[in-house]
């Protein structure tokens, strides 16, 4: 889990926030771990892939094989995610970009009264 809570505050200080922020929140309460692993296909152009969503959790990490086949919505289209031996892929999932919209706009509501 130590790469769960080190990932939190690599986002806080991108954020421009102190980096235990994330922490402070108890953002890095109920960690889990689940895996997936999506075996590479003999003919991939009978492969349908996964639907397109949105990650619900807090964050997702995902290290990439040599496969690839992530990609995400930028600027109106989807684009390959870029296969990187021994990076990771961090996904701010729904909780994490609601919790931060609450969490930042009563700070910012609060500072005006």
């Amino acid at each position: 889990m130590n790469l769960g809570r080190a990932v939190l505050e690599l986002m806080s200080e991108a954020l421009g926030l102190d980096s235990n922020y994330l922490l402070d929140m108890g953002c890095a309460e109920g960690l889990s771990i689940g895996n997936h692993y999506y075996p590479p296909c003999p003919q991939p152009e009978l492969t349908i892939g996964t639907l397109e969503h949105t990650d619900a959790g807090f964050i997702t990490i995902l290290q990439q094989d040599h496969i690839g086949g992530l990609k995400v919505f930028y600027q109106n289209e989807w684009t390959d995610v870029p296969t990187i031996p021994g990076a990771f892929v961090v996904n701010a999932g729904d909780l994490l970009q609601a919790s931060l919209s609450l969490s930042l706009s009563l700070s910012l509501s609060l500072s005006l009264i």
